[in-house]
């Protein structure tokens, strides 16, 4: 008897789970619009997008290789003298394997806002990031944010990468 109380109380969880709206809804609500248009910039073959990271503008390699947000340190550098990064922001270090295959280590921070495309574009809150341990790492935009997203397009006629809700 225990052992169908156990099936049945599986069988209830998954069936709400299930029917949850939660599943069909990513984690960013574009502004409550059904897509954002954000124009990017090519530079020998790479994609770049202007970003705000704790409000101190750059533009970031769009790179769906990149598991995150990597930065150097010049731009933590940058950051800490404007006041938009403190000590209480650093999570600690993190080891990653870059594209020549070698294993590096890496600072973690917690960056407060990523703000993707201008005022209209895309906010996200509390994102963690890895920081190079250089000062010539390139700045990249990788999945850790892109995963927020419903889906997202590449219109390189048009130079727009397009984010939807679903």
């Amino acid at each position: 008897m225990k052992k169908y109380f156990a099936l049945a109380v599986v069988f209830v969880a998954v069936l709400f789970s299930a029917c949850s709206d939660e599943s069909e809804k990513p984690p960013v609500d574009l502004n409550k619009k059904k897509q954002i248009e954000i124009r990017f910039t090519e530079i020998s073959g790479v994609k770049t997008i202007p970003v705000k990271l704790n409000g101190v503008s750059m533009d970031m390699i769009f790179d769906t290789g990149c598991s995150g947000i990597h930065l150097s340190l010049n731009e933590i550098i940058t950051m800490y003298k404007n006041g938009k990064f403190t000590d209480s922001d650093i999570i600690g270090t993190t080891y990653s394997q870059i594209a020549d295959g070698s294993v590096v280590e890496n600072a973690v921070i917690r960056l407060k806002t990523v703000e993707i495309g201008g005022e209209n574009g895309i906010l996200l809150k509390d994102i963690e990031a890895t920081i190079a341990m250089n000062q010539e790492a390139p700045i990249l935009l990788g999945n850790g944010v892109l995963d927020k997203m419903g889906s997202y397009t590449i219109d390189n006629r048009n130079k727009k990468i397009i984010f939807r809700r679903k």
